[in-house]
């Protein structure tokens, strides 16, 4: 995930969002727009999430980078959240927030077991959970997902929710925080 003010052409990345109904559809999230400083930062607020899964994926560790790619890892299941409510605006802003290496695509989620609609000012990186979850999401539309596209940088581990939130956390939302200031004042941010 990169910051918008250095992506290469995000105009020409709007095209991929052509296929997805930005008033129904919903975004499963498993990285970084887990957490709500992230998401508040892009977007001015939080949206509402629903606790899920996607079977046969996992949360990739990538080289070099503090973000995770989903890829395809049957027997696995990655956790994450649906995000809802999205406006076409918000769509965009996280479509340009996703590089290069991510395509989006369709995905098949589940709902952790007990999940409920989570309000967004109770959600927190979901731990992850073991096992895999039985029930499909209800949620208006279809569902997408951001998944790494560059088979070369994913590492042979997991990504951790827990060890981003301890580690670098605070220092990637300042950095985004930063960028939507001087973005709110006219000017870029320092790179």
């Amino acid at each position: 995930m990169t910051d918008p003010h250095t992506a290469e052409n995000p105009a020409a990345r709007h095209a991929r969002l052509a296929p997805v109904d930005t008033a129904a559809d919903a975004l499963f999230v498993y990285g970084t727009l887990r957490f709500d400083r992230i998401l508040a930062a892009l977007l001015g607020r939080v949206p509402p999430g629903l606790p899920a899964t996607a079977p046969g994926w996992r949360t990739a560790a990538l080289t070099g980078r503090p973000y995770p790619g989903l890829v395809p890892s049957p027997g696995h299941s990655a956790t994450g959240l649906l995000l809802t409510g999205l406006s076409p605006a918000e769509w965009r802003a996280l479509d340009d927030f996703e590089d290069d290496a991510y395509q989006l695509r369709r995905l098949t989620a589940e709902r952790e077991p007990g999940a409920e609609r989570v309000p967004a000012a109770e959600q927190g990186p979901p731990a992850a959970a073991g096992g895999t979850a039985d029930s499909r999401c209800s949620v208006p539309g279809r569902i997408w997902t951001y998944v790494w596209a560059a088979p070369n940088q994913v590492a042979a581990e997991d990504w951790s929710a827990d060890v981003f939130a301890a580690r670098r956390l605070a220092g990637y939302a300042a950095r985004l925080e930063a960028a939507a200031t001087a973005r709110h004042r006219g000017g870029h941010p320092d790179r």
